[in-house]
């Protein structure tokens, strides 16, 4: 098999991709096919030199892996060849095959990649049995962990909340800060320009916080200790800053104080065996809920392992043939301008600026719908309020350009509800109106001015209700007064109104079917209930897969309704492309050029 060797002890370029023996499958442990495995910075460490496996265990850089069992021991019951598992390692992981104790196996949580479950064991065991099972911290309880950004930071921090604990994080700069509210940190502090003890008794009311997980060491010790609250307890699992340092025993004595410290690698398998079943208990139901996401910053192929110990939080895969970069993508602008370019035409023959003005707004439709969602995807990460003012706007000129469309087909009949213009041909026509508006309305009435006049406020009430909704809809997100239900009242109210708008369409189309067969009016309504079908019940759809677990956040960057918008935006982007070339045809230029003009009123005179 191929694995990872560290030729001499140094720095990245050591590392060399290697010929080496097949392991050796013991009684009790599985032999796994790594698909793929995670940079710690114990990796590091060992690299270096300084940090040597545990005797008997591989040589080996990686202390973690996912995979497919390839072989199991005889005493190994649970697992069998074909299975995909995760594994917490001693060592081994850089290389294309491992020996596990069968204790240190997980399975792989459910939707849940090979490339995403390498990153879980070795910092959910190193968390769960540091924190929750030595440490006690329980719902209720306030707890620090310093560099809330690092692999472990970011994993406590969701355990944690998932526990109910109100968590409080450490980190050197703003960006790593926002990664560590984004993931729910309550208390985000910068080292740099704040006393981290000042304010966790600030925010704690002079208390102090329940427990603190700490790598940094002899830096960080005395400041952790006048960071507890009675009874508090600190767990120390780093050197960073180094290992000696001096004790008041006063300040422990006079509060209660816990001190504890502990590695993971050199614990007994049986130890291991017995953190990994707790972890497999309590940890994985949180990661199959998304409540507990992993952090992955890039992925090499296995080919690459010095480059990528040129990072942290990186995952290696066992492929040479590409870079899987889990950043976010950059997106393509995927709209072509022709509705810019059916505008231009308009222009150009502005014959009639009653219809044009009109259509004008009505083919402007695509191209905003493109934009507004092309800026979405410009902050894919982007609060709740962005997004809703993004969507209202989209709707808001929603509401527009169905008022304009129904001016549109006025103009078509030289119908004027302001100077009572109504062509007495289509007078005393019968309007059959369907259910539920005969809930409200005559089953059948009479065309006249009125009835006319009570089609264009049908669809007018829209473009009055839909930006009155969206500016409540944006502050009361904005001010934090948005409940659930609230949300979904205004969505009542709203689809209500968007279907009392269409239906006045529909009826006035189904009127005058014949007097606007010259004008394609199917052709050009569907360009706008499509868009609008389109994105609303697209919307819906996503929204049901997010709720079945279909679509689904791994990463601690993206949640699952930034993803939603995401796709929303996506889709909508590359149907406007459609919709833009069917304007071409239902909206063309042709009625309002000349010869075509002529062509026109020699053939009615015909």
């Amino acid at each position: 098999m191929k694995a990872v060797v560290i030729t001499s002890p140094g720095g990245p370029d050591v590392l060399k991709l290697q010929e080496v023996e097949d392991p050796q499958l013991k009684d009790d442990e599985v032999l796994i096919k790594v698909a793929a495995t995670a940079v710690n910075r114990t990796d590091t460490i060992q690299r270096k030199g300084a940090y040597p496996p545990p005797p008997g265990s591989s040589p080996y850089l990686g202390l973690e892996c996912s995979g497919t069992i390839e072989a199991v021991g005889k005493h190994v019951s649970r697992w069998q060849a074909g299975d995909r598992v995760c594994a917490l390692l001693s060592g081994g992981g850089y290389a294309e095959k491992v020996a596990v104790p069968v204790g240190q196996v997980f399975p792989i949580p459910p939707g849940i990649s090979l490339t995403d479950a390498a990153s879980f064991p070795e910092v959910a065991c190193t968390v769960w049995s540091t924190v929750f099972m030595m440490s006690r911290l329980s719902a209720g309880e306030t707890f620090l962990v310093h560099g809330g950004s690092s692999g472990i930071g970011t994993f406590a921090i969701q355990i944690a909340k998932y526990q109910g604990v109100r968590v409080f994080v450490t980190g050197g700069n703003e960006e790593k800060l926002a990664v560590c509210k984004n993931l729910g940190a309550d208390v985000c502090i910068n080292y740099k320009t704040e006393d981290f003890v000042a304010r966790v008794k600030e925010e704690t009311g002079g208390k102090g916080v329940d427990v603190i997980l700490d790598s940094i060491g002899a830096d960080y010790f005395r400041r952790n200790l006048d960071s507890l609250n009675f009874d508090g307890r600190l767990f120390v699992i780093g050197l960073m800053s180094g290992p000696v340092t001096e004790l008041d025993l006063r300040v422990v004595l006079s509060r209660r104080l816990t001190i504890q410290a502990a590695g993971l690698r050199y614990r007994s398998p049986e130890n291991k065996a017995v953190i990994v079943r707790e972890v497999e208990n309590n940890v994985w139901p949180a990661i199959v809920a998304g409540k507990v996401k992993t952090v992955i910053y890039k992925s090499f192929p296995l080919s690459e392992a010095a480059e990528a110990h040129r990072l942290m939080e990186i995952v290696l895969e066992n492929s040479d043939e590409m870079l899987i970069c889990l950043v976010k993508s950059r997106w393509l602008f995927c709209w072509n301008f022709r509705a810019l370019e059916l505008l231009s035409q308009h222009l150009f023959y502005w014959k009639n600026p009653k219809e044009q003005k009109a259509i004008i707004i009505i083919i402007l439709m695509a191209p905003i719908y493109a934009v507004d969602s092309f800026v979405g995807l410009l902050d894919i990460k982007g609060s709740k309020t962005f997004f809703m003012f993004l969507d209202s706007i989209k709707e808001c000129y929603e509401a527009l350009v169905i008022a304009k469309f129904l001016a549109l087909m006025y103009s078509y009949l030289k119908i004027s509800i302001s100077k009572n213009i109504v062509p007495d041909e289509i007078k005393g026509r019968e309007i059959h109106h369907s259910f539920p508006m005969t809930l409200f309305q005559p089953r059948t009435v009479r065309l006249n001015h009125q009835t006319l006049k009570l089609l264009k406020y049908w669809t007018w009430q829209f473009v009055i209700i839909r930006p009155v909704c969206s500016v409540l809809m944006i502050t009361l997100q904005g001010l934090g007064l948005y409940p659930s239900w609230l949300g979904w009242t205004f969505t009542v109210i709203l689809n209500l109104s968007v279907s009392l708008a269409l239906y006045s369409l529909v009826l006035f189309y189904h009127v005058f079917a014949k007097e606007l067969a010259p004008h394609s009016p199917l052709a050009k309504f569907l360009c706008i209930k499509g868009i609008v079908f389109f994105v609303f019940w697209q919307g819906v759809v996503i929204d049901i897969l997010a709720a079945v677990g279909v679509i689904r956040s791994h990463h601690f960057w993206l949640d699952v309704e930034h993803i939603e918008e995401a796709i929303q935006n996506v889709l909508t982007c590359l149907e406007m492309v459609v919709f833009s070339v069917l304007q071409q045809y239902a909206y063309h230029v042709a009625p309002y050029s000349g010869d075509v003009e002529k062509k026109m009123l020699n053939k009615k005179r015909e």
